[in-house]
């Protein structure tokens, strides 16, 4: 089974060892990988899947805002993890050009979120509880859009799993909190649609991640090693 934790140190020493040197633009120098994926099926390192039936969005909160899943050079933690975390709540932009709990929970006027979960109750073997967070009439035309652009839940055998698509992931900087985020919403909708499933409950089963372009900022690489230096 693999934690984010787990994830996280292995995609950033994977980039470091096998990642190629280009340009995002002229001022964005990058060490960068294509293609990837991760099953990430034990996300809070719970080691045992029977353990996520009982975790709640709450209890997972509390856990990051102990410090529980901190690792010494990641540049977030504690405090700001949770903060990120506890974002999804807020449909607003949040003062943003965007923000992703906006294009999920509110833009188009729509909750993506509830759709999703409706989607499910009328059909647990739906193929259509999908989210999206580009928009192109407001993103055709500026330069900060999305990197996280597409979710979908699906329900097999009654176990949740959350699939996610980033065009464009900051390993070192940002994948790390990405992922508790999705995480997040993973147990998030497991607990929602259990309110209301009569029958048998579902159980969260991670996330499936993938990337097309998962990169280091040529700016993070001198911590990026002392990352994996110190977390061997």
């Amino acid at each position: 089974m693999l934690s984010i934790n787990q994830c996280y140190l292995d995609f950033v020493n994977k980039i470091l060892k096998e990642g190629k040197e280009t340009y995002k633009d002229s001022n964005h120098h990058l060490v960068e990988s294509l293609g990837n994926y991760y099953l990430i099926d034990d996300p809070l390192d719970l080691k045992f899947e029977a353990k996520y039936q009982h975790m709640t969005c709450e209890m997972m909160l509390d856990e990051i805002k102990s410090g529980k899943f901190d690792i010494d050079e990641c540049p977030i933690k504690s405090d700001a993890l949770y903060e990120y975390v506890k974002s999804f709540e807020d449909s607003s932009d949040q003062g943003f050009v965007y923000s992703y709990p906006n294009r999920i929970l509110a833009h188009f006027d729509i909750n993506q979120f509830d759709v999703m979960k409706e989607r499910i109750l009328h059909a647990t073997g739906s193929n259509r509880a999908v989210a999206i967070t580009y928009d192109p009439k407001l993103d055709a035309d500026r330069e900060d859009i999305p990197c996280l652009q597409f979710l979908q839940c699906i329900v097999r055998n009654n176990v949740l799993t959350i699939h996610c698509l980033f065009r464009s992931n900051d390993i070192f900087g940002a994948f790390y909190s990405n992922m508790f985020f999705i995480a997040y919403i993973g147990i998030k909708m497991k607990e929602e649609l259990n309110k209301e499933l009569l029958g048998e409950k579902v159980n969260f089963g991670g996330i499936h991640y993938h990337s097309t372009s998962g990169h280091i900022y040529n700016t993070d690489l001198k911590a990026a090693r002392k990352l994996i230096a110190n977390n061997k």
